[in-house]
């Protein structure tokens, strides 16, 4: 069976899947089978004798580890296995249910997905505006102090620290949040029995810090993996650091050249210096790429080798497919002009018989790509638009999961507020005067009905508080739904969503149909928070999306526009080198075609709209195109510019 396992990888792979039992690095390029080393490496010793057990496998996303899983167990020739397998915070949760009163947690804590943490902020930003006098449009918005607070907490730096590496606030408006409203968030989170994603990491490197935990975490895992290392924050090294002490050996698995979440607190400088914090440790790189052809692989590799970091030793990569088709740069007038290209491309494509569904449009911004979503779909193209919305955030879903989160803590202070926002003719002070109720009252939902208000307002509320209590002597979660459909729900969403009424009554059934395997609903909660993935829909259309969603997937054609200065780099970015990274990333996502845009003017560009081409590209030796199709500058073309194409000049027009 060995022989078999080995026998499908190549030279590269093979070294580092038989590598011995102590420290490994593997820097495995993009489209090299990085998933596939992985596996077979844990499979490997899984057949020499090393129990499965002793295995433990972190990853960044629920897909991956569920991926990993499948393909162990198809290597193994079994259908479970005892690996103990997740992202960060799934294997947070599971040490912590068992050893959490360790670090002061107490039994059955809430998890708050980012949406309801960024809502109790919310909360706490509303009070400081009330307490201090202070405008809410003043006051910087709950989402931009929700992504401010999370990245000093995962980089382990204070707000201030931070503060002084990009001037977020002012001194005045960062002394209220470091002071009045930080700690408020966090009292409201510790009365709510409820901790956030970056709480269960940090809880996490506190358990660690618990010698004799340690010890029985070290004794339970002595294998540690690590999929996509080069993702890594100062929290998450921490925590990697601390499993590694003691064990066996540690195997990491990354690509230094596709570190591109500096925005959440990745470092590439923990993948370089790996050697260096685990002493001989063993580097094995993975130079094969079986995605992309040769072309595709002599851009990426003339995009990334100019980067400092391999000044002194350039990145190989070896493509393994040739494609009769190189990388195109179009230099173009304006956004009409882009558009009109990459409608000529996508259809040019599909009428080669490559399907929608393996086309993608990749954007350095969501909102770059609105424009473009909203003229192809006027011209007929099928586009699935997936900027970051998944199922569960979707705002009907939201509110159904506000209900059941509150059925399970009556504590839960957002679920409150989620739930209330949809009672018809609530204003803010009736609002207010609920939840005082509400929380005087001991979570006594009988007290607010008591309150009096407009007809309408009252009328909704006590149909939405008899839904509550009923609720609470439903044992099944399907029966639950069904009581707040039935008695609150469905009649709040023919107001609320009057035009797609139906559809999103669709995707109740859906909800209703992922909830029936679990038997208790705060295990159906905690999975869907930690579970939780993005929902693209695709189906057969074109994907628009951001390069940062892209990462780790793959298309036989993409299109990138807007390769301009200001874009790649982009004008705001800390970190110059990573910019040339995400170029990289969003370049290996194409197997066959690969089609680049820059455009001369855009009121999306800095500088007054004029745009030069990206400087990292200025040495790609990447052809360059100057003209336009002649159909596509006809009349029809009305809904777009309908400008005359114009090559252009040095300097703008």
């Amino acid at each position: 069976m060995l022989e078999e396992l080995l026998a499908a990888l190549d030279d590269d792979q093979r070294a580092a899947v038989t590598a011995p039992l102590s420290n490994v690095l593997c820097i495995a390029n993009a489209g090299s089978g990085k998933t596939r080393v992985l596996v077979h490496r844990i499979a490997y010793w899984i057949l020499k004798g090393q129990p499965e057990d002793s295995f433990l496998m972190l990853t960044f996303t629920n897909k991956a580890a569920n991926e990993m899983m499948g393909r162990i167990k198809n290597l193994l020739g079994k259908e479970q296995v005892k690996i103990t397998g997740g992202t960060f915070h799934s294997v947070a949760v599971r040490l912590l249910r068992r050893y959490g009163g360790a670090v002061g947690l107490r039994h059955n804590f809430q998890i708050l997905d980012s949406t309801d943490a960024a809502g109790l902020i919310g909360v706490c930003r509303e009070k400081v505006c009330a307490d201090f006098d202070l405008s809410r449009k003043e006051f910087p918005p709950k989402e931009k102090i929700a992504s401010f607070y999370s990245y000093c907490r995962n980089c382990s730096i204070t707000l201030e620290e931070r503060n002084e590496q990009i001037s977020e606030f002012s001194e005045g408006t960062l002394r209220l949040i470091a002071d009045t409203l930080v700690p408020d968030y966090e009292a409201r989170k510790k009365k709510m029995n409820a901790v956030d994603f970056d709480d269960l990491l940090i809880y996490f490197d506190e358990l660690l810090g618990n010698k004799g935990i340690l010890r029985m975490i070290h004794n339970d895992f002595p294998n540690v993996f690590v999929d996509e290392y080069q993702d890594i924050n100062s929290l998450q090294n921490s925590i990697i650091h601390k499993l590694a002490q003691g064990v066996n050996h540690l195997t990491v698995v990354g690509d230094e050249a596709q570190c591109i979440y500096g925005f959440r607190g990745s470092e590439v400088e923990f993948i370089q210096r790996f050697q260096d914090d685990y002493g001989n440790a063993g580097v094995f790189p993975i130079r094969n790429n079986y995605r992309s052809t040769d072309g595709v692989v002599d851009l990426a590799l003339s995009v990334i080798n100019q980067s400092p970091d391999y000044a002194d030793k350039k990145k190989v990569m070896l493509a393994n497919k040739h494609g009769a088709v190189r990388p195109e740069l179009f230099m173009l007038n304006d956004d009409d002009s882009q558009v009109r290209h990459i409608y000529a491309e996508i259809e040019r494509t599909h009428k080669s018989g490559t399907p929608y569904s393996e086309m993608a449009i990749l954007f350095r911004t969501g909102f770059l790509a609105k424009k473009v979503e909203a003229e192809l779909t006027a011209r007929g193209i099928p586009v699935c638009m997936n900027c970051g919305i998944s199922f569960y955030e979707r705002a009907h879903i939201h509110t159904l999961l506000d209900y059941l989160k509150l059925l399970a803590n009556p504590g839960n202070e957002i679920a409150f507020w989620g739930l209330f926002e949809t009672v018809d003719g609530i204003g803010s002070k009736t609002a207010k005067k609920m939840f005082e109720a509400f929380d005087k009252g001991g979570c006594d939902f009988d007290k607010l009905s008591e309150l009096k208000g407009p007809k309408r307002a009252v009328s909704s509320m006590a149909s939405l508080i008899s839904a509550i209590l009923e609720g609470r002597y439903q044992r099944d979660i399907v029966d639950r739904i069904d009581v707040f459909m039935n008695t609150y729900y469905k009649y709040a969403m023919m107001r609320l969503f009057k035009e797609d009424y139906e559809k999103r009554m669709g995707d109740i059934k859906i909800l209703k149909k992922a909830v029936e395997p679990f038997e208790h609903v705060e295990d159906f909660l905690e999975n869907i928070t930690l579970s939780a993935v993005e929902d693209t829909g695709q189906g057969d259309r074109v994907l628009v999306t951001t390069v940062h969603k892209a990462k780790g997937l793959e298309w036989d054609k993409v299109i990138l526009p807007y390769m301009n200065d200001g874009v790649y780099p982009h004008y705001k970015c800390e970190e110059r080198e990573e910019e040339r990274r995400l170029l990289y990333v969003a370049i290996t996502r194409a197997r066959e075609s690969l089609t680049l845009m820059s455009v001369q003017w855009s009121p999306f560009l800095p500088r007054e709209g004029h745009g030069e081409l990206s400087p990292f590209l200025e040495k790609a030796g990447i052809e360059t195109r100057y003209t336009e199709p002649e159909e596509y500058r006809q009349p029809q073309w009305a809904g777009f510019s309908g400008k005359e194409y114009r090559r252009p000049q040095r300097g703008g027009f």
